[in-house]
């Protein structure tokens, strides 16, 4: 990690590869209409990505050779976008942070499609009626001399609101 680069480009592992996996039943959803990813990291055992301290901190040293700074969080929210951006999109640059909320013991960071806001913003339509389409994203364990598994699902209705919300305001 460099701290004298921006947040967004302080970690400078390369990006690794991640396999996408997503259940049978959801299959049918065109990624290309996805317009938010939210991550899911938690504090406990389970979390937003479904990650505890301990999953995020060996996510982070497996991928990028640091540990995860609980107190100075944005450099690892920047680049696990990279990831998700990569794997969706071939383009670890398409997704841009957009908020991070932290509920309990779960935070929940939330990224845009860059190219859907860019088309979205050239119509200069109100942003209420953007369509949102939100999937939440989850990381497997890592397991040594594998790839990173992630998996996603349509985001619950709670999240949902809370992306338009956000977007809203």
């Amino acid at each position: 990690m460099d701290d004298t680069l921006p947040d967004s480009q302080a970690i400078i592992a390369p990006v690794p590869t991640v396999i996408l996996a997503v259940e049978d039943q959801y299959k049918a959803l065109s990624v290309a209409d996805i317009s938010h990813f939210v991550v899911h990291l938690a504090t406990l055992l389970m979390g937003y990505l479904r990650l505890s301290d301990s999953r995020l901190n060996s996510i982070m040293q497996f991928v990028a050779g640091v540990p995860y700074n609980f107190n100075k969080p944005w450099p690892f929210w920047f680049f696990i976008c990279k990831p998700v951006s990569k794997v969706f999109f071939n383009d670890e640059e398409q997704l841009q942070w957009l908020n991070a909320v932290r509920v309990r013991t779960k935070e929940f960071i939330a990224f845009t499609d860059t190219q859907k806001q860019n088309a979205f913003n050239k119509d200069d339509a109100p942003i209420k009626e953007m369509k949102l389409q939100v999937v939440e994203v989850d990381f497997s364990k890592p397991q040594l001399g594998e790839d990173l598994k992630l998996f996603w699902k349509p985001a619950q209705a709670i999240i949902y609101q809370k992306v338009q919300n956000c977007e809203c305001t």
